[in-house]
């Protein structure tokens, strides 16, 4: 699918306001429109033939209508209803197609799902409003679901209007147990004001949960409570190029956790700015640590946390930190003005070499790695008792670190009620001995209590029983 240049398409679509846009072709067009194939309609019936003047009356009884190579038209209007694909397209150039009428702008306002079955589709200037989305499970962590949800493979975004209007996770990419999403593309949209407000940290604009070789591509995402686009767990070969990220709880995110990270990710030639709870680009990876992801040609300024998090498990290359100048920022015209030292990061220039900005805190030292050996992190021993010196329960534990000189940060972790939870942080030398303060330990009929210690940049040990002294 070919892309169209970047410069000019963000330009254009940063200058439309969210309200300009959803009100866009507010008066329907008498001209007819050559490239549907059905078409439905505000007032149209679901036993009609689905033509231009015989038209359907909900968007799923046009989707349910569609095969290979036809293109669904949605009349101007508001499709109050929650919407799935059922079948998609065969090939790139025999899609399924579902977009606006010519000249006009359609809204689906509910929950669009693309399950794993249905590839090879594209979605189009559409406003698509997940405010109305079907509740979450009782004890998840959403209290509505995502919209758009994406578990299908080959699945076009494309110049929509994406919100909900701060109730949930807006796009969603692949889910455990539903489907891998592959080979998507988000392109040349807007995402904004999606997520909980207070934030609850786990609301974003873009949640590529369990996806490979996504593309993200000259949008405009801002005002979201959680990340703009979050990498977790599981996020393989992502592009996210040529994007306006801004005003969001933090602008980019990779991560992992427990047997999953999030790798070969690449951030480049985007402006991420203003984020208002930690930093514009971080990482988290509290168990295996990512590699081959990088940041690099990017404009980063202005996140309460500093522009960059903590550096490991991402390269920091070549970003500038400066303020890009947005033609105005309070009405959402995050065009650049004619002075913007980010214009030719956009453009998809890289910046200058010097000044390299780096990160504003590195928590997590580098390793120092010996010439071709494995580096291994091993526990030898780990045991829990009461010591009367201290007078509560701690965690004893010994090891080694082979392969790696130097000293490094190691994260102690225990295995109770099913999951894996950290107790302590501690400095790791080649062999180490230590103690952290821990729970008492499940005893009797109860598992024994596993342990491990994990490394970011390293790895991690396997985990071992612990032992018990009174």
């Amino acid at each position: 699918m070919q892309r169209v240049p970047s410069v000019r398409r963000i330009a254009t679509l940063a200058a439309l306001s969210a309200a300009a846009l959803a009100g866009a072709g507010a008066s329907t067009s008498s001209a007819s429109d050559p490239s549907c194939t059905r078409v439905a309609a505000p007032g149209g019936s679901d036993s009609a033939a689905g033509t231009e003047s015989a038209p359907f009356a909900t968007a799923q009884r046009l989707v349910d209508s569609l095969g290979s190579g036809d293109v669904g038209c949605l009349r101007q209007g508001t499709y109050s209803e929650n919407v799935t694909i059922n079948h998609g397209g065969s090939s790139d150039s025999s899609r399924v197609v579902v977009k606006s009428y010519d000249a006009e702008r359609a809204t689906i306002s509910g929950r669009l799902y693309v399950p794993d079955r249905s590839n090879y589709v594209t979605i189009e200037q559409l406003n698509l409003d997940g405010h109305d989305s079907p509740t979450c499970s009782a004890g998840s962590t959403c209290t509505r679901l995502p919209s758009p949800t994406v578990d299908g493979d080959h699945i076009v975004f494309q110049d929509n209007d994406v919100t909900n209007r701060h109730t949930a996770i807006c796009f969603n990419l692949g889910a455990a147990g539903y489907g891998r999403a592959v080979g998507d593309v988000i392109q040349r949209n807007r995402i904004h004001d999606c997520g909980r407000i207070p934030s609850s940290n786990h609301d974003h604009g873009i949640y590529l949960a369990y996806s490979d070789n996504t593309k993200v591509l000259d949008n405009v995402i801002f005002d979201n409570a959680d990340r703009g686009v979050q990498l977790y767990p599981d996020a393989q070969g992502t592009l996210i190029k040529g994007n306006v990220i801004d005003g969001n709880g933090e602008g980019v995110i990779f991560s992992g956790a427990g047997g999953s990270a999030s790798n070969d990710n690449v951030v480049e030639n985007n402006v991420i700015t203003n984020s208002t709870i930690r930093h514009d680009v971080e990482s988290w990876y509290p168990d295996i640590v990512g590699t081959g992801n990088v940041a690099r040609n990017n404009c980063v300024h202005g996140g309460a946390g500093g522009a960059f998090g903590s550096a490991y498990g991402f390269q920091i290359q070549d970003n500038l930190n400066v303020d890009p100048h947005y033609v105005d920022r309070g009405g959402k015209d995050f065009r650049l003005a004619a002075d913007s030292p980010c214009a030719g990061v956009l453009a998809g220039a890289s910046v200058p070499a010097q000044p390299d900005f780096r990160p504003d805190k590195q928590e997590v030292p580098p390793p120092t790695t010996s010439g071709g050996s494995t580096t291994t992190v091993t526990v030898t021993q780990a045991t829990f008792g009461h010591y009367r010196h201290h007078r509560r329960w701690r965690l004893r534990v010994a090891g080694r670190i082979r392969g790696a000189g130097g000293a490094h940060v190691g994260y102690v972790q225990v295995r109770r009620f099913g999951r894996w939870q950290r107790v302590g942080t501690h400095r790791l030398h080649r062999r180490f001995r230590f103690g952290v303060r821990a729970a008492r330990p499940r005893l009797g009929d109860a598992a024994v209590t596993m342990v491990r210690i994990v490394v970011p940049g390293l790895g991690r040990s396997r985990a071992v029983p612990a032992g018990y002294r009174r």
